[in-house]
């Protein structure tokens, strides 16, 4: 045998050796993680066995998802991943497209009421959203922009699956769907209809970082929406809709973006991850109060924590070296009267702290309201006046909860994407007169996230 076969011999022998090597090492259960620190969330489980997903073929679709998520060493891989892209010089500019068609921005619409709007342009059900309560290390967002295009502005854009990363800040593009966000609207009056002698209702929707960090000019190049006319949009709609419903006490719209804007520069939102910080939120949380005249504490009267190092789902998301290197740090702002609330989970109430200072996976955005969950309930035992305000929210809420626990004698919250209690008979059963729908832009224009919303009045 010459030297040339040897060699590809011992080559052909490696690369079996490898193989095999890596199958058993894919088995091997101890070795198989649960959680991922770099993405903030829970893997995927092994599937059970039932005789109906294994004839269909999802029983075998399930063990390959689950073999190829937990693989051993996954977090490692996912790293070196993102260090190769910064060796070929990808990351500096990231762009992201959307694929299908972003509906134009309509303000001459008549907005004419129907209360059960035909749903035939309803989205396919996303296959990567779940009812089920996230565990504290899988908080559930909703996800906008599809697919990968490309957008030819320079030798290291990358388009990203809707989003766009530019030195050490990303943000995710928001893409406006008119008959989701109509559904939205809808949502938010048929709520006032319902709870007409109960309670008022107020709706806050919050612009994302896209909305100020990203010129006009720059939307239009990437194909994403103008955020702040969206809003403006969903406004107008609320108000013109109030009537024709015969809602008797009208929703109360309030425009925070108008204020948010003029303190985008005070670090009101992550560059790494999607969500507002927890000074955003106390802006805002402000402008609330304010308008349901309110009193609350000054800033210099909270005690603050802080995590010094947040990589946010932007940077899970598009692993982007920049962000990497350029971490967040996380400030929660503590109440001075309140430490705790109580969550439903797992069938039963437990206690929280308000703010989670041991907080273990990487998200630690999950230290407001101690993360994600269906039920929230705080009392401020200082007040004694029965006032009571309830917050239906996505995540954008945990950190505005705190911001009002000093205000209320009761700060009630339910996460709608997990919550499936009948709207009246809670704020008839507590005596709630306030009612806000919180929600960030995205949440507006989601199909999974409107979905659940509908179900709050149907």
């Amino acid at each position: 045998m010459n030297s040339k076969k040897i060699c590809q011999w011992i080559r052909i022998l490696l690369f079996t050796a490898v193989l095999v090597g890596g199958c058993v090492l894919g088995f091997v259960m101890s070795l198989r993680p649960t959680t991922s620190e770099s993405e903030g969330r829970e893997l995927t489980k092994f599937p059970e066995f039932t005789w109906e997903a294994f004839l269909s073929g999802e029983y075998t679709s399930q063990i390959s998802l689950w073999y190829a998520d937990t693989f051993p060493f996954r977090e490692v891989l996912l790293d070196m991943s993102g260090d190769l892209k910064g060796f070929y010089g990808v990351g500096d500019q990231e762009f992201s497209g959307y694929e299908g068609e972003v509906d134009t921005i309509d303000t001459g619409n008549d907005f004419i009421w129907d209360p059960d709007p035909s749903d035939d342009t309803d989205p396919p059900e996303d296959t990567d959203s779940s009812e089920t309560i996230p565990d504290e290390t899988k908080p559930e967002e909703p996800e906008t922009g599809e697919g990968e295009t490309e957008v030819e502005t320079g030798p290291t854009a990358e388009a990203i699956d809707g989003y766009y990363v530019e030195g050490d800040t990303c943000w995710q593009l928001y893409y406006y769907k008119e008959d989701l966000v109509d559904r939205y609207c809808r949502v938010v009056v048929k709520a006032a209809v319902e709870l007409n002698g109960l309670a008022t209702v107020y709706d806050m929707v919050v612009p994302t970082s896209c909305c100020y960090g990203l010129t006009p000019e720059k939307l239009t190049e990437l194909g994403a929406s103008d955020g702040l006319a969206a809003i403006d949009y969903i406004y107008t709609a609320i108000d013109a809709y109030c009537p024709q419903a015969g809602v008797e006490k009208p929703v109360v719209t309030l425009p925070v973006h108008e204020m948010l804007g003029e303190h985008y520069d005070d670090y009101i939102y992550f560059r790494t991850d999607h969500h507002w910080t927890g000074k955003g939120a106390w802006y805002a949380s402000r402008y609330f109060l304010d308008a349901v005249e309110r009193p609350y504490p000054s800033l210099d009267a909270y005690e603050t924590f802080t995590y010094e190092r947040f990589l946010g789902s932007l940077y899970r998301h598009t692993q982007n070296e920049n962000l990497k290197n350029n971490p967040d740090q996380v400030v929660a702002y503590l109440s001075p009267t309140v430490s705790e609330l109580t969550i439903f989970r797992d069938n039963i109430y437990q206690p929280r702290p308000l703010i989670n200072k041991e907080i273990a996976t990487a998200n630690k955005y999950l230290c407001f309201s101690s993360g994600d969950h269906e039920y929230y309930e705080a009392h401020n035992e200082t007040i004694t006046d029965g006032s009571s305000v309830l917050i239906i929210k996505e995540s954008y809420g945990n950190a505005f909860i705190p911001m009002l626990v000093d205000s209320y004698e009761y700060v009630y919250a339910v996460d709608y994407r997990f919550w499936g209690g009948d709207l009246a008979a809670f704020v008839e059963e507590k005596g709630i007169d306030t009612v806000l729908f919180l929600n960030n832009l995205m949440a507006t224009a989601d199909g999974y996230t409107v979905r659940c919303l509908e179900k709050l009045v149907d």
